[in-house]
């Protein structure tokens, strides 16, 4: 987790640490899966998301009053080593020896222990709101005095809020982030044993203000920035619960302390009247008398409803290609459920290679000062009426967005843009159906779900230009094209693409496209190099 204290603490989605509900093995997951196998019994198993606020409460590190105690003597002792480097610490003078401070350090430490005790400990649940999504950013500019480009960038939203009314209470938690937090499901059973929770309130309309804050900057801080196109795609949001004790302790003197157990911390000294106040303000039903609200999990058959082969669904495919009949398979509660889909053929002798998914819809786009498009030539044409600017050839009727995940590194954005570049350039030729049997294929499963797709299409607008339309861009054409167009897509279908093996990546033959396998399979590394608002180039504004 990041605190003020560490504005760059490493971000990524929460941890939701669920039970299998075959052998109720616990497992771990994060925003992005939709299935899993169960490492205990093999079962595979689904995720689904309710329809209203799901809510969750993260661990106690500091479990009991003793632990509470541990902490304000660790704090104490700390104190004093300062107090003991400050009274030496003159400019002129060595700082005292280690051993000397260890031996005074230990007599106060064995004399405070001596006296301390808890008088009395209170320990609450406070709700957090953690809202999550990328703020998508598609930026006409330059380098320094070079040419203008186009570029897109993502940045991950990890934004946490507090969610009971800070009129009535100060947890001392400002900037706080939930980032890389693990929680476990707020049950009716989890409630009776925790007792005492601040009432949580709806989202507070100033917490988007804050997203609106971060969709107006230039995130990408290398790019002298003519013109953009931004959106924030909304991930959705849960209610966490954190835990924190109100207690009364005695050492040196009689305190009250605030302690934060999601830390194991000490986050303030509140008087005698504002810890009575906090504990009045708790109440024993987060649920509000309701069911308890959290990612449900479904086992489900693993066979191809086709041909009755063991298909794992990896986690985070929203839809995954039978390796052994080929047809797609969709993870659904009622088991995997096949899904048409076609493929392309780029003259290639045989059917062996990597196939990667794109999601593809016809559309209609309307622009101001011009006809109703379906094509995209039409759609160049109305941009460059005096003529399409050389290398400007997007074609077809359709907008392609890959069905993988790319975005959210600097060079997952890259290939993002070359892909979409060269896709809707590329003339592909796709047969309505699925890849027949014959050859070794190897096939990437769709990990970017539709919806998510669908968000994405008007940044494909954007996307398909090179360096040479780039240069006759400007602001009042990106909106007119973009910003202000009206896009009206059809229902996606699912191509599976053939792309050439380069290497440690996928890429065209003859051309600069290029995959990293590390983007496609992900991992620790991959996730180092997420690009989010929380970057040290990124300070909101005040309100």
């Amino acid at each position: 987790m990041a605190t003020a204290d560490q504005p760059f603490a490493p971000a990524g989605p929460l941890t939701f640490l669920l039970a299998c509900p075959k052998c109720g093995g616990p497992f771990a997951v994060d925003d992005e899966t939709a299935s899993c196998a169960c490492e205990h019994c093999g079962s595979l198993l689904l995720l689904s998301a309710p329809e209203r606020d799901e809510l969750y409460f993260a661990d106690d590190q500091l479990r009991s009053p003793e632990g509470v105690l541990e902490m304000v003597i660790r704090y104490q002792v700390q104190g004093q080593r300062a107090e003991f480097l400050a009274l030496t610490g003159k400019e002129d003078e060595r700082p005292p020896p280690e051993m000397w401070v260890q031996m005074r350090l230990e007599a106060f430490e064995k004399k405070l222990r001596s006296q301390a005790r808890v008088l009395e400990a209170h320990r609450i649940y406070v709700p957090y709101w953690h809202l999550t999504g990328w703020i998508v950013q598609a930026l006409l500019g330059r380098h320094s005095n070079g040419p203008k480009i186009v570029r897109l960038r993502a940045f991950a939203v990890e934004h946490s809020v507090p969610a009971y009314d800070s009129q009535q209470a100060n947890l001392r938690d400002r900037g706080l982030r939930l980032s890389r937090s693990r929680v476990r499901p707020l049950t009716v059973r989890e409630v009776q044993e925790r007792v005492t929770f601040l009432p949580w309130a709806p989202v507070p309309e100033r917490s988007y203000r804050e997203i609106d804050r971060w969709r107006g900057q230039d995130l990408d801080g290398s790019l002298e920035t003519v013109a953009r196109h931004v959106s924030f795609l909304d991930r959705g949001r849960v209610l966490v619960y954190r835990p924190y004790w109100v207690a009364r302790v005695t050492a040196d003197d009689d305190q009250w302390v605030l302690a934060d157990g999601g830390f194991g911390t000490l986050a303030g000294h509140p008087d005698a009247d504002e810890s009575g106040a906090l504990l009045a303000l708790a109440a024993g039903d987060p649920l509000r008398s309701g069911e308890a609200s959290f990612r449900r999990v479904h086992v489900v058959a693993s066979r191809c409803p086709e041909c009755g082969f063991e298909k794992a669904l990896p986690p985070g495919h929203h839809v995954t290609i039978c390796s052994n009949c080929h047809r797609a398979l969709t993870p659904t509660p009622d088991g995997p459920r096949v899904t048409p889909y076609g493929h392309c053929v780029r003259g290639q002798a045989t059917l062996d290679g990597e196939y990667l998914p794109f999601w593809r819809y016809r559309f209609r786009i309307e622009i101001a000062g011009a006809p109703a498009m379906a094509r995209l030539e039409d759609y160049g044409r109305a941009l460059f009426p005096q003529g399409t600017p050389p290398g400007f050839r997007p074609e077809g009727e359709y907008l392609w967005v890959p069905a993988f995940r790319l975005l959210g590194t600097e060079a997952g954005d890259e290939a993002f843009k070359d892909l979409a570049e060269w896709v809707h350039a590329a003339g592909l030729r796709a047969e309505a159906e699925k890849i027949p049997i014959g050859g070794r294929p190897v096939t990437w499963g769709a990990t970017l779900s539709e919806a998510e797709a669908r968000e994405l299409l008007p940044f494909i607008l954007t996307a398909i230009h090179g360096t040479a339309s780039a240069a006759r861009l400007n602001t009042m054409l990106m909106q007119r094209a973009v910003s202000q167009a009206r896009l009206t897509p059809s229902d996606a279908e699912l191509v599976m693409v053939p792309f050439d093996v380069a290497g440690d990546a996928l890429g065209i033959a003859g051309t600069t496209v290029r995959v990293p396998n590390l983007l496609l399979t992900g991992g620790p590394e991959l996730d180092a190099q997420r690009a989010t608002v929380h970057g040290p180039r990124v300070v909101p504004s005040a309100p």
